[in-house]
């Protein structure tokens, strides 16, 4: 993988972890915002008394905080409010008062052993508190731990883990891709097809104008960088067949399109390769 997209996959996967999950250092007590938003959608906000820049913030429906009374916490008067968030990896307890769409108090947050006794037993480690608020915020399920064991994925680590959950990687996606035959082979392989939106369709489309033997890596950077079936049915018109994928990447990266080699071919330059058409583009005489 060339360095800057190798650089700009790292932030965002980076970027998806840190905002999450928040909470990085060893759990204190917690203490919480809560207000209300469009759609009966909830805007929670967390953050470590013991560590005053460690927050964390997330969105949710109102059935998912258990016990909510949303008319404590929409009235004009200071009403307590109470509720759960109850996730297979812990839950968190909260109490508080409420009034004019926002609510303020403490949290307390309790691991469930059982998930971590799932996550020793399948190779991932044993959460110790953090890992596991980090898990149950993103709502990472034994489905999915199972899900990645079927598959016959390499154990991930709970960062991975937490990660996979953070960008919603499910059952079903895992499931589409090795019914695909498009498995990556690498846990971090799979983190960026679901961080780009890297689908069976997308996959199938490639294969239907000739690159259907991709490497996870080369997948990656053609997604990352938009090279669509269109963009190489386009190039193919055009007489550029069997393209290197390497090279389909210089040439996307580089701004080249159907539509100007099509200019130049009208224009008499009928055997340019792809070289020399990066070479004119960085010469800035494409047409």
């Amino acid at each position: 993988m060339n360095r800057p997209l190798a650089l700009l996959i790292a932030v965002l996967l980076t970027c998806v972890s840190l905002t999450s999950v928040g909470l990085a250092a060893e759990l204190g007590r917690l203490s919480f915002h809560l207000s209300a938003g469009p759609e009966n959608r909830l805007q929670l906000s967390l953050s470590d008394d013991g560590e005053r820049d460690n927050r964390a913030s997330s969105s949710f429906e109102i059935r998912d905080l258990r016990g909510l009374d949303r008319a404590a916490l929409v009235g004009p008067a200071s009403s307590p409010v109470n509720f759960a968030l109850v996730r297979e990896a812990g839950r968190l307890d909260c109490v508080g008062n409420g009034r004019n769409r926002a609510a303020t108090g403490s949290c307390r947050f309790s691991p469930d052993a059982a998930f971590a006794d799932l996550l020793a037993a399948r190779r991932i480690g044993r959460p110790d508190r953090r890992e596991a608020f980090g898990l149950a915020m993103v709502g990472a399920s034994r489905a999915l731990v199972e899900a990645i064991a079927a598959a016959r994925y390499p154990a991930p680590s709970i960062d991975d883990l937490t990660a996979l959950a953070a960008i919603e990687v499910t059952p079903a996606y895992i499931a589409e891709l090795s019914a695909g035959g498009h498995r990556p082979t690498r846990i971090s392989d799979l983190i960026a097809f679901k961080a780009l939106g890297v689908t069976p369709a997308y996959l199938g489309s490639l294969r239907s104008v000739g690159y259907d033997r991709l490497s996870a890596n080369e997948v990656v950077q053609l997604k990352a960088l938009g090279v669509t079936a269109e963009y190489i049915a386009g190039l193919q018109r055009r007489g550029y067949r069997n393209v290197p994928v390497g090279k389909l990447i210089e040439l996307k990266a580089m701004g080249v399109t159907p539509a100007e080699v099509g200019s130049l071919r009208s224009g008499g330059w009928m055997s340019i390769s792809a070289d020399e058409l990066i070479r004119l583009r960085l010469a800035g005489l494409l047409p």
